[in-house]
């Protein structure tokens, strides 16, 4: 798997995996995440504009799409719970897949090849993403207040380790 930054000529793979998210998240316990046509073609212009939006491709194309970037990341100021660092953060949004297995990690190994320190949330009905986080070492936090009112649970994953043991790394647990 390759990963690269978009451009306004994938915004039509863009919009379509936000569907396929939505679809796939309607039909699996999960059908109010992404509500409302969100995220949908103004958002991923908003990420590409910025240098935040990035695809994941392998030899067949394009498969997935996710927003990264720094923070401070407004959504993140208030938390119910704890952040384990106060540190300076990238955060994680908008990851859409089509097919392929294995993009989260490829997505979380990108990230933290780019970031010490990283934050992300989803909805608690989001079973496989919430297994993907923990499975990649990121830890619970608490829950967060989106923009739209609703809750999400919040994660992080720090490359140093919180209490002098082994980092959260994937590949030293």
């Amino acid at each position: 798997m390759r990963i690269r930054i978009a451009s306004r000529e994938d915004l039509k793979f863009i919009e379509g995996a936000y569907e396929h998210a939505r679809a796939f998240m309607q039909a699996n316990g999960n059908a109010t995440q992404w509500p409302n046509g969100y995220p949908g073609r103004i958002d991923a212009e908003e990420d590409i504009a910025r240098g935040h939006c990035f695809l994941v491709s392998d030899d067949e194309g394009p498969l997935a799409v996710f927003s990264f970037g720094p923070g401070p990341d407004e959504t993140y100021a208030e938390i119910d719970g704890a952040w384990h660092s106060d540190a300076d953060y990238h955060v994680i949004h908008r990851m859409a897949a089509v097919r392929g297995h294995g993009v989260a990690r490829a997505i979380f190994s990108f990230a933290t090849a780019h970031a010490d320190y990283l934050r992300c949330d989803t909805h608690e009905d989001n079973a496989p993403m919430r297994r993907a986080l923990r499975s990649f070492g990121f830890i619970e936090c608490g829950t967060i207040t989106v923009a739209n009112g609703t809750r999400r649970v919040a994660y992080d994953w720090l490359k140093e380790p919180l209490d002098g043991g082994a980092s959260a790394s994937p590949t030293t647990r």
